[in-house]
């Protein structure tokens, strides 16, 4: 079954969502520092995937889980839970190397890290938006009208950040079940 098949209706709705998000996010970032942000954070973090037909490359040793951590998730291989790769709440960095060679694998980790990229946009402008409201209250002793909407308008922010960052979960998810179904039991 393919990727395209998998998907629901509401999935490619919010994955359509999203990445109208990271399209705007992206427009902030100066030209060429994403892609060398990611390749570089990549090579530092993820393990490169097992060859596919390695046969000492066992379920046990290197099939992947996920694993919570404080700024997102890991993504842990084998049984010891080696990490390999994150996928952060505040900035999701590539996964491409640890999913290398798994067709459906790597489709669903890219959607998930561009989707948790368009949640990680709206929780850090949400959180920004929401420690100005506060610095400029304790500053002033009180919540000023432009103070109050900013706050309000960061409190939306990580209010819409929630289900995008749930979403990117789910593929993240699906994404190791791909990875994962080339290991016999």
């Amino acid at each position: 079954m393919t990727p395209s098949r998998v998907r629901s209706k509401a999935g490619r709705r919010l994955a359509t969502a999203a990445a109208a998000l990271v399209g705007v996010g992206g427009a902030l970032t100066p030209p060429g520092a994403a892609g060398a942000q990611e390749s570089a954070a990549a090579a530092t973090t993820a393990a490169p995937s097992p060859p596919r037909g390695d046969t000492a490359c066992t379920y046990r040793r290197c099939a992947l889980g996920i694993a919570p951590a404080w700024s997102g998730l890991n993504v842990v291989r084998g049984a010891d839970g080696a990490r390999v790769a994150g996928l952060g709440f505040f900035w999701a960095r590539g996964l491409a190397p640890v999913f290398a060679g798994a067709d459906s694998a790597s489709h669903y980790a890219s959607r998930a890290v561009r989707v948790r990229r368009g949640g990680a946009l709206l929780t850090d402008a949400g959180l920004l938006l929401l420690g100005y409201a506060a610095a400029r209250q304790i500053g002033n002793g009180r919540l000023r009208r432009g103070d109050r909407n900013a706050a309000v308008g960061g409190a939306a922010a990580l209010a819409a950040s929630v289900p995008l960052q749930f979403a990117a979960d789910g593929l993240l998810s699906r994404a190791v079940w791909w990875y994962n179904a080339r290991f016999g039991r």
